[in-house]
């Protein structure tokens, strides 16, 4: 298994790992989404389509299927042939953020000011939630298709993904929020903004860790497969892991050139890959 994974021409911007552990998707600013052999590091699949930057890509949970964001688009793709199969538009300002329910049938996207959700086999768009005042970085779905977590400014909103009302508004970073995710098990939201990684209680909204280490603003997060460990990345160029239940640092992994934009577990837990405005995505080893 290679360390390094080269041939994005633009910063990377997203990853993501598929299920079965076998690929990882990136998204850079070169406007492509690649497809790389885990084991081999070899690109299986160079993606073209969009007519700006990818900041964002995730893998639907069967694996078939790859969604991005980038431009005024939603694109979804066949992940193994690489085909485009649909195309969403709606978004009236680049979409900054994607990801896709656990059964697959809907895709959350951020971008202007709004959220969208899409149903994935017609393309039609199902919600445009507006309510934040500022542009929206980061969305993620929970674990069981009913929420969708949106940060905009310096706040966290909370959705109903089925009916479209807001549930709750988190607040406590002091700077724009980049990076959000949901805890396998549903229970925490995670969320990166400022300096710092802040852990929240999905039921209430309490917060219950802030994660201080990060020398700059910290661009991204994921839970690792047992919501045991929390991977963040951050413009100090950066990646850190840190134990979920307790808020300690772990490691600090040094090894890229630029801000950290995009990071992932792998679905067994025993690597994190991380994306780079350095052009390189990066394997580690993070059996902690």
């Amino acid at each position: 298994m290679p360390d390094v994974l080269a041939g994005h021409e633009g910063p990377v911007a997203s990853v993501d790992c598929s299920p079965d552990g076998r690929h990882i998707v990136s998204g850079s600013d070169d406007g492509t989404v690649r497809v790389w052999d885990i084991d081999s590091g070899a690109q299986v699949q160079c993606l073209r389509g969009h007519e700006g930057g990818v900041t964002s890509v995730a893998c639907f949970p069967d694996g078939r299927r790859i969604v991005s964001g980038g431009d005024k688009t939603v694109r979804i793709w066949d992940a193994e042939s690489g085909e485009e199969l649909l195309c969403l538009r709606g978004h009236t300002g680049e979409v900054t953020s994607v990801d896709c329910s656990r059964d697959g049938r809907r895709v959350v996207s951020g971008g202007d000011k709004t959220v969208r959700i899409w149903d994935t086999e017609s393309g039609a768009e199902r919600r445009c939630l507006t309510g934040h005042r500022m542009g929206v970085w980061s969305v993620a779905y929970s674990p069981d298709g009913r929420n969708v977590a949106s940060g905009g400014g310096q706040t966290v909103r909370i959705w109903d993904a089925i009916g479209g009302a807001e549930l709750g508004l988190l607040r406590g970073h002091a700077a724009g929020v980049w990076g959000l995710a949901f805890s396998p098990d549903g229970h925490r939201i995670l969320s990166a903004g400022d300096h710092t990684v802040r852990v929240w209680r999905a039921e209430d909204g309490a917060q219950r860790h802030g994660l201080h280490g990060h020398e700059a603003l910290v661009l991204c997060v994921a839970y690792g497969p047992d919501s045991r460990h929390i991977v963040s990345g951050s413009a100090d160029g950066t990646v850190r892991i840190w134990d979920a239940r307790a808020g300690a640092e772990l490691a600090c992994l040094r090894g890229h050139d630029g801000a950290v934009a995009g990071v992932a577990y792998s679905p067994d837990g025993k690597h994190v890959i991380s994306g780079s405005a350095d052009r390189t995505i990066r394997l580690w080893s993070v059996e902690v």
